[in-house]
Formats: structure tokens, sequence, C-alpha cells
């Protein structure tokens, strides 16, 4: 992938991913960028951190004490982590849904 569609589908990741996170009440779970970084935090005091890794072509995401390198799977139209498989979109909603206590879903946009 060159990286100017790296660039793009990482953007579309963090519009998508902030942009679900704002239709919730921000006591619960709340998502902000800085320096392009996106860090969700919910009720609870967990912090999750999303960012990108240009040079890898990789979407990092860490959870706790987990952390995917997520690569970007042209033939399934999914950023998956090569080493245990994981989706990207099912990672995020599993985390962040088991830290706020209810179903939050996430997707990227047309594949």
């Amino acid at each position: 992938m060159e990286e100017r569609e790296f660039r793009d589908r990482a953007s579309a990741i963090y519009t998508a991913v902030l942009a679900r996170l704002d239709q919730e009440d921000p006591d619960e779970v709340e998502g902000e960028m800085n320096a392009g970084v996106v860090r969700i935090r919910s009720r609870g005091g967990a912090v999750y951190v999303l960012n990108v890794q240009p040079p890898l072509r990789e979407v990092w995401y860490a959870a706790g004490d987990r952390a995917w390198h997520f690569q970007w799977d042209g033939a399934t139209g999914r950023w998956i982590d090569p080493r245990s498989g994981d989706d990207l979109e099912v990672t995020l909603g599993r985390t962040i849904s088991a830290a706020v206590g209810k179903p939050i879903a996430f997707a990227f946009g047309p594949r």
C-alpha cells in the first residue's frame, strides 16, 4: 500500500471512531485526537490508544495490557493483526463495549 492510501485509510478510521464515540454520553466514553493519536477514555478511567505507524503501514491499538498491530488486508478489505488474526473494528468494539458495559460497534466505511 502506498503511503497516501495508508494515510487516507488511517484518517477514515480516526474520523469514524471519533464520530461514533461522539454519539455516546461523554461521561461514559469519550474520544479525542491530539498529535495524531486518538485516546479513548471510559467512565471507569480506562484509557485506550489508537495511533498509526506510517513507515510500517500499521494501525496500533492498545487496551489495558494488550496491544495489536493491524495491517491492511486487501483480500478481505479489513485491518487485521497478523499475529492474532483479530480484526480492528471487532477489537475496538469488544474492548470499548466491555469498558462501557453496553454494545458499541465501529465501522470504517466501504471496503
